[in-house]
């Protein structure tokens, strides 16, 4: 087994790394059992999410109390089961690479629900979330192209001393939020173009890694939070998904979760221009560049 040396995925504006907790349940706990099943449950209304290719249980699901692991192959109510030591120090929601295979790996459900940073959070948006990643590696081999080196705790910390490089992120996520509330198909456009005008004058400022850096967060993590919202939709109603996921995605926030918002805004706004992008996208390619071809065209 080896571990991804390059990028732990973490959910959005929390670190879940925390100390291990232990469990007298052996095996498959009933509760982590549901998680699985809402997943399941989930994927029969949402599909795909037209990323093609796509199925949130055709990874391993490990379950962590920080010390050791129920990984999961779950294959249509079928349940194989194996323990294993911990693969991170501590509890994480992120991917593993076990050999040819990514897993996901996420805490067990009685530990999720005690860590206090993440309550409400449901811990079957983090087997999506997740597991969309694990997508990502697998067919698309994302890591391989990933950015200008900057890990997303590094880029955070430069644009959020830089009151310009700030001021210009905040344009971009109050246009893009503007521009997935506009119901007209020419104010779509119109403000699709003003935000590219607003990325081209924002990439001027950068150095060529905090560029590369951006656009590849903001492209892995951002599409990662779109579909993670729309299992939110799906779960919770309309009222809630707003709550948790619209109302501050037009706000600047320091730390990383400003990357998760915005390529989440613009996955929206590029189903705004065209329901089908994603059949032909192949994470190789920044998301503002996909929209500015749409709107060049």
């Amino acid at each position: 087994m080896k571990k991804l040396g390059l990028v732990i995925y973490l959910m959005a504006g929390a670190a879940l790394v925390v100390s291990g907790f232990a469990t007298a349940e052996r095996g498959l706990k009933s509760n982590n059992k549901m998680q699985l099943e809402k997943v399941a449950k989930d994927y029969e209304e949402l599909g795909n999410m037209g990323f093609e290719g796509y199925c949130p249980l055709d990874y391993k699901i490990a379950f962590s109390d920080g010390e050791k692991e129920i990984v999961v192959d779950y294959n249509d109510g079928d349940y194989k089961t194996s323990e294993r030591e911990a693969v991170y120090g501590g509890l994480v929601g992120s991917i593993y690479q076990n050999g040819d295979e990514f897993e996901v790996v996420v805490p067990e459900y009685d530990t999720w629900t005690s860590i206090s940073a993440v309550s409400g959070q449901q811990l079957s948006y983090v087997i999506w979330h997740e597991s969309f990643h694990a997508y990502q590696n697998t067919y698309f081999n994302v890591l391989e192209n990933a950015g200008g080196g900057l890990s997303e705790t590094e880029l955070a910390a430069q644009i959020d001393t830089d009151p310009e490089l700030k001021r210009s992120f905040t344009r971009k996520l109050e246009k893009l939020y503007e521009a997935i509330n506009a119901e007209n198909t020419g104010d779509i456009r119109r403000i699709a173009i003003e935000y590219i005008d607003i990325v081209r004058e924002r990439d001027a400022m950068l150095s060529e890694s905090q560029k590369k850096s951006e656009v590849f967060y903001e492209m892995v993590e951002g599409s990662a939070y779109y579909v993670e919202a729309g299992v939110a939709l799906c779960e919770n109603g309309r009222e809630a998904y707003e709550k948790e996921y619209l109302e501050t995605a037009g706000t600047y926030a320091d730390g990383n979760a400003k990357y998760y918002r915005l390529g989440m805004l613009e996955c929206m706004l590029l189903d705004k221009l065209d329901p089908d992008w994603k059949t032909s996208y192949s994470f190789d390619r920044a998301l503002e560049e996909v929209i500015a071809e749409y709107v060049n065209n």
